[in-house]
């Protein structure tokens, strides 16, 4: 097994130093490290040229998101497997490439391997900690995952005009539409400082609820897209009340920047059968701990919009 490090960076300096540091204490190593700048105008260029020279390191001039500067990571990684990392989030074990190529020998069906997300508050993220039990999930995170390059290179991947967010849980859809599968392990945990650098609350909420309708629009077929999509901007608008007035009068913000790109959502629109979409939809809300299982659970959904 071959393994590239994938990290995207923007004007984090301190943290994308922090986790480089931990990755050069890996034993074994990865066979390589890129690091996409993606409009950086701190010193990182400088920095990992100078204290990381061994790492390949990308820029954009111009940003193109961290689902961008991921895309072009993955089409030039030559690793086998892609270990995605946020320039704050790292493994606290050193050893952690040996128990990956454990839990892949062990999960062949599996697109992506995601593990729990350690936060600055001491909580894990959606619940995944590592007292949980090992099962296969919808979605993932970037900041904590091994991806194999190869099911990448062969579905369309992540949506470029997303620019920020949403784009795994959209890819979680993908693969589970090919065969493949998103399995949950416990065993390692990834830390993630969650630098509060480029994170606005709002704004990342506008970003996280466009994208997820615009993947509603890319996946789902007709006539459930209709209902679906009225599903999901409820639901946010729902979310946004409870944050206050201040971020309910601001959801048009991104109901419009939505409706700006249906023709990139037409064009690149892949309609994925409902009774596979809606199996997915599902698995957010029930665990599923073996193959035989998952298998079962995605042929036996008859696609009733009624959950017991």
């Amino acid at each position: 097994m071959t393994f590239t490090v994938m990290i995207a960076t923007r004007n984090r300096i301190d943290d994308l130093r922090r986790t480089c540091e931990n990755i050069n204490t890996w034993s074994p190593q990865p066979d390589e490290v890129i690091i996409c700048a993606d409009g950086c105008t701190d010193d990182t260029v400088e920095m990992v040229r100078d204290e990381f020279p061994n790492f390949t390191l990308i820029e954009n001039e111009q940003s193109l998101g961290s689902v961008g500067s991921r895309n072009r990571i993955l089409h030039l990684a030559k690793g086998e497997f892609v270990i995605s990392l946020d320039d704050d989030s790292y493994p606290l074990d050193s050893n952690f490439l040996d128990r990956a190529r454990q839990v892949l020998d062990d999960h062949p069906e599996a697109g992506i391997i995601t593990f729990p997300e350690l936060r600055n508050d001491g909580t894990y993220a959606a619940n995944k900690s590592p007292s949980s039990s090992g099962h296969y999930v919808s979605a993932y995170a970037n900041c904590a995952a091994i991806m194999r390059r190869e099911l990448y290179m062969k579905l369309q991947g992540f949506p470029s005009f997303f620019h920020h967010m949403y784009e795994e849980t959209d890819y979680a859809l993908q693969c589970y539409a090919a065969g493949s599968a998103i399995w949950f392990e416990p065993s390692q945990i990834i830390r993630h400082h969650e630098s509060l650098v480029q994170r606005q609350p709002v704004r990342r909420h506008h970003q996280n609820a466009r994208n997820e309708l615009w993947s509603v629009w890319l996946r789902c077929p007709f006539p459930w897209l209709i209902p679906i999509s009225i599903f999901r901007i409820a639901r946010q608008f729902q979310y946004a009340c409870t944050e206050g007035f201040d971020w309910t009068i601001r959801e048009p913000i991104w109901w419009w920047s939505a409706l700006v790109r249906i023709p990139d959502c037409i064009h690149d629109r892949q309609r994925i059968k409902w009774k596979t979409y809606y199996a997915w939809m599902k698995l957010a809300r029930e665990k599923v701990h073996n193959t035989t299982e998952l298998r079962h659970f995605f042929e036996s959904q008859d696609g009733s919009p009624v959950d017991r």
